[in-house]
């Protein structure tokens, strides 16, 4: 008979099989334990099944905030300090231990790709609960820039005003030198040249102005200059955020079958040690 010597230790090919798993006889195993498994899976659904109509449903509401800016200054306040603020304001976590009862706000953050952004997430009993805070919080958030919205952008147009009142100003004084330079210039060659020299200085202010203008009005305009606003809508939720259904059945479902299957082979090794007892008296 021939031998394999694998590490110094001699092992029969016979030996070597019977180490094999033999997958004909677990599946034995599991056919013949099968009521345990079946009993084992209907106790988890069923768990799972009172869990789902004792748990009370949690809505979501969300909504993103874009804060606003006015000439590209940047925003009116840093997106990760409103989110530290409303969350201390709205938050579950009022103290130590101590929690806010719904609806409070669950979420503040800064979404990707959206820096001047704030992601807000509501949660209520109901729908109408989490609606309700989130218009709350949202609707207070642009109250509190709409000042200071305001306020930039009237020093803005008051500044193009201005400019406009002094072209206009420079325009009159322009005509009066040209004017009258043609009287002059006959008679004063002298004065008719540091008129020159004034229509040019007043020629470069006019232009000077001219440019600013432009800058100034795109300034006012977007993305450089927008008020703080809701990115969509705020929609009440449909379905509820919590518990979700699909999900705990799936979960309770295969901790089922996995519990009932070490069960069916916990039974089966000790039925067998059992038997193996009883031969050895």
């Amino acid at each position: 008979m021939a031998y394999l010597v694998i590490q110094n230790q001699t092992v029969t090919p016979q030996a070597g099989a019977e180490d094999e798993i033999d997958l004909i006889a677990l599946w034995e195993i599991l056919v013949r334990r099968k009521r345990w498994i079946f009993l084992i899976f209907t106790v988890c659904l069923a768990v799972a099944g009172a869990y789902l109509l004792v748990k009370a449903p949690v809505y979501e509401a969300f909504v993103k905030v874009r804060i606003g800016q006015v000439a590209s200054a940047g925003p009116f306040e840093a997106p990760e300090l409103i989110s530290s603020r409303l969350m201390s304001d709205f938050g579950e976590d009022v103290a130590d231990g101590v929690k806010r009862p719904r609806p409070f706000l669950k979420r503040a953050s800064v979404p990707k790709g959206l820096a001047t952004a704030v992601e807000l997430v509501t949660e209520g009993d109901s729908p109408a609960d989490a609606v309700e805070l989130l218009e709350k919080i949202a609707n207070g958030v642009m109250l509190a820039h709409q000042q200071n919205f305001a306020l930039n952008v009237k020093y803005l147009n008051e500044r193009i005003e201005h400019l406009d009142l002094q072209r206009k100003t420079l325009m009159q004084q322009l005509n009066d030198a040209t004017a009258l330079m043609e009287q002059v210039k006959q008679r004063d060659p002298v004065q008719a040249s540091l008129i020159m020299l004034e229509r040019g200085r007043l020629t470069t202010a006019i232009n000077a102005l001219e440019a600013e203008r432009p800058a100034l009005t795109q300034k006012l305009s977007a993305p450089q200059t927008q008020a703080t606003e809701l990115l969509g809508s705020i929609v009440a939720p449909a379905k509820p955020a919590a518990p979700k259904k699909a999900l705990v059945l799936a979960l309770a479902a295969m901790l089922g079958l996995m519990g009932g299957v070490i069960l069916a082979f916990l039974i089966e090794f000790v039925a067998s040690a059992r038997s193996k007892a009883a031969e050895g008296r």
